[in-house]
């Protein structure tokens, strides 16, 4: 008797297993006739069960729209299935399959309809040229299948968004895929999904006669469910990968290296390297840490972490460009900040920083890059009226023992990575511009890139640090000065040498300098009171003479910080030490002598007053209601300062701590570390201010 069954079930993998079910029952002699199975797949890459899928498809873009990959136990090429897709399979014996017959129901059906269709010699089905439909074929002892799928209204965007894959550096020993031009049969006649089902069972009946509903006893589910199970394993949709090649070549801080990796279902049969590190040992310590492991993110990251540093370092990298390894955004940016870490520069040094940063997003996505110099731009452009701008430094802490990352600075440049992952192939009404910005524990980054401002027109932007004592992912709001203004100045003094016994034949500035020690810090408390503001004068050190007993000391020098929650006082508390900046002493430093030591102040590291717009912080916190992003406004001004206030001064700024988590270490202490999770968390947030300023 023939059979007809439609599945209820969206779940790709349930609905390729019961076809399997299907045709073991044949291949067993359980059942018999003609069974024609129809079933609809929600939002799923099926490849063949001899592809490649990291050469079919795009699993970065798959793993962030939640789309299914599924492997037929079928040849055939790759297809995007979603709700506008209707699949078929004619599924019987040796004696009663007949190809021919089988495409001439579906033919029939789609004619039936209104469409000129007509079979083509790749087992395709077109119409005007055009291919709707495509066939595998199965065959298990005496056991016969032959299944497809009809392109009724399937989202075309999406078709060419999954089943082109991401430049990948693979060199692939599986059957690729033959692209063909396709079409929906509802861009050719007025015409449904069920609709076409409908046309399809008529002809079937037509063409084979009666026919009744099939249905599964608990043991066929049971049945069905273990090959489910098998359908989603590893084993199955990747473990059952043909061989291929992976290649990466990039620099490190060692040297140069390109690692070539051979895998066979899809784990690592075979590691060739080959570096200009002046270390040895490298190529055969990966050899041995990589051979016979699966091809999977947490598989290679733990392989790697038993290595050394080299091995260490590579693993972001991989981790970060083979999007083979179960990558998702936050996989992949989690990865990216490993990188970062381990390549701490300086203020104006981040060479290898950058270079990381803008082969990332050119290899990652299609935004348009900028190179200005020590810093850099990309920009998703939309074509929209409004363009939003986020800024992101990437220069580490100078320490001791050189230079660390205890501040985050890799975490944020690694947000504004997640970021731009969020915005490929996105339309969010918005133009959107990630700013890369070095050299920020100086001061000096953003002065250059206030350039940008010259070369876009930018609505607003956006910055944000990580705060260290709050709960993770917490947004923290600051009306008016969001961190203070500050400076280090150097005030140096140069007398008259003389003989410790003649004092009177010399100029000793020590005097001098002791009072304006106590003179500085004495202003600042004034104008702390006369702004009503939190200002401050610290001394961090003063030096006049040396260890010469016989020799008056001749010159000396203090160092002192200013800081305030207020421009206006800042700036006044500047103009005071600056006062001193002459031969004339002042009445703080007035001695008997009218001879005074020639003075000189010089400020470095100058750092503006980060001042938020109130308009713009508004409409930031209604983003945070309606998106229900945590979040609370700080009383105070945070002490220490940020370069960002430089760009308050062009476009409407906000900027915003992200709490990093309540027993996270201080920064620029040795225990600080940035934590994991935060950089995607913050580029999600930075992507719905996107999507809603």
């Amino acid at each position: 008797m023939n059979s007809i069954y439609i599945s209820r079930s969206g779940d790709g993998h349930r609905n390729l297993a019961t076809d399997e079910y299907v045709l073991e029952q044949y291949r067993r002699g359980n059942m018999s006739g003609m069974t024609l199975y129809f079933y609809i797949n929600s939002n799923a890459v099926i490849i063949g069960r001899n592809q490649n899928a990291w050469r079919e498809c795009d699993e970065r873009r798959m793993n962030e729209d939640g789309v299914q990959l599924v492997r037929r136990h079928t040849g055939g090429g790759a297809v995007y299935h979603d709700s506008g897709n209707l699949n078929f399979s004619f599924i019987t014996n040796e004696k009663l399959y007949d190809k021919e017959r089988q495409t001439r129901v579906i033919l029939d059906a789609v004619r039936s309809l209104g469409v000129e269709a007509e079979a083509n010699g790749r087992n395709d089905l077109t119409a005007g040229g055009r291919k709707f439909s495509g066939c595998a074929y199965a065959l298990s002892g005496v056991a016969r299948g032959m299944h497809g799928t009809l392109l009724v209204n399937a989202d075309m965007d999406k078709l060419a968004r999954y089943l082109v894959p991401s430049a990948k550096k693979l060199a692939a020993k599986g059957i690729a895929s033959v692209r063909s031009r396709v079409v929906n049969l509802s861009e050719l006649v007025p015409v449904t999904v069920d609709e076409v089902m409908r046309a399809v069972i008529e002809a079937f009946k037509r063409e084979y006669g009666d026919c009744e509903e099939l249905v599964f006893d608990a043991a066929a589910e049971a049945e069905i469910e273990r090959l489910t199970e098998k359908q989603r394993s590893w084993e199955w949709v990747v473990g059952s990968t043909p061989a291929f090649d992976y290649s990466m070549e990039e620099r490190f801080s060692f040297g140069e290296l390109q690692l070539r990796l051979s895998l066979r279902n899809g784990v690592v049969t075979g590691v060739k390297a080959f570096t200009d590190a002046l270390e040895n040992g490298l190529p055969e310590e990966l050899e041995g840490l990589l051979t016979g492991v699966r091809f999977e993110r947490e598989a290679i990251a733990e392989a790697l972490e038993k290595g050394g540093a080299r091995a260490k370092e590579i693993a972001g990298f991989v981790l970060s460009e083979a999007n083979g390894m179960e990558n998702s955004i936050g996989s992949i940016t989690e990865a990216a900040r490993v990188v970062l870490h381990t390549m701490p520069e300086l203020a104006l040094g981040e060479k290898r920083t950058k270079h990381m940063l803008m082969s990332f997003l050119k290899k990652r996505t299609s935004l348009e890059l900028y190179d200005c110099g020590a810093w850099f731009y990309a920009a998703h452009r939309e074509g929209a009226e409004r363009t939003i701008a986020f800024r992101a430094d990437f220069d580490a802490v100078p320490t001791r023992d050189g230079a660390r990352h205890l501040c985050g600075h890799d975490g944020h440049a690694a947000s504004l990575l997640a970021l731009a992952l969020m915005l490929e192939g996105k339309r969010i009404g918005r133009n959107v511009v990630l700013l890369f910005q070095p050299a920020e524990e100086t001061g000096a980054g953003a002065p250059l890139c206030c350039g940008l401002f010259e070369r876009e027109s930018i609505d607003a932007v956006i910055g944000a640090h990580n705060i260290p004592g709050e709960p993770m992912g917490e947004l923290l709001l600051k009306r008016g000065t969001f961190a203070c203004a500050s400076c280090g100045a150097e005030i140096k003094m140069q007398g008259r040498p003389t003989h410790a016994a003649y004092p009177e034949n010399g100029l000793n500035p020590s005097a001098d300098i002791a009072r304006l020690a106590l003179a500085v810090p004495a202003e600042a408390e004034r104008l702390a009171e006369e702004y009503g503001c939190m200002t401050l004068a610290t001394v961090v050190g003063m030096r006049t003479g040396e260890r010469a007993f016989g020799v008056a000391a001749s010159e000396g020098a203090l160092w002192v910080t200013l800081r305030s929650e207020s421009p206006e006082a800042f700036n006044k508390l500047v103009g005071y030490v600056r006062s001193y900046a002459r031969t004339t002493p002042s009445d703080e430093c007035a001695t008997a002598s009218d001879e005074r030591p020639i003075t000189s102040v010089e400020l470095f590291d100058v750092f503006p007053a980060t001042v938020n717009d109130d308009e713009l912080l508004t409409r930031i916190e209604n983003v945070c209601r309606e998106e229900k992003l945590p979040y609370k406004y700080e009383e105070v001004p945070f002490r220490w300062s940020e370069d960002f206030g430089h760009y308050g001064k062009h476009a409407p700024a906000c900027f915003v701590g992200v709490g990093s988590g309540e027993g996270t270490a201080p920064l620029h202490t040795e225990g600080y570390s940035y934590p994991e999770g935060l950089a995607v968390r913050t580029g999600e947030i930075f992507f719905k201010l996107a999507s809603k300023l």
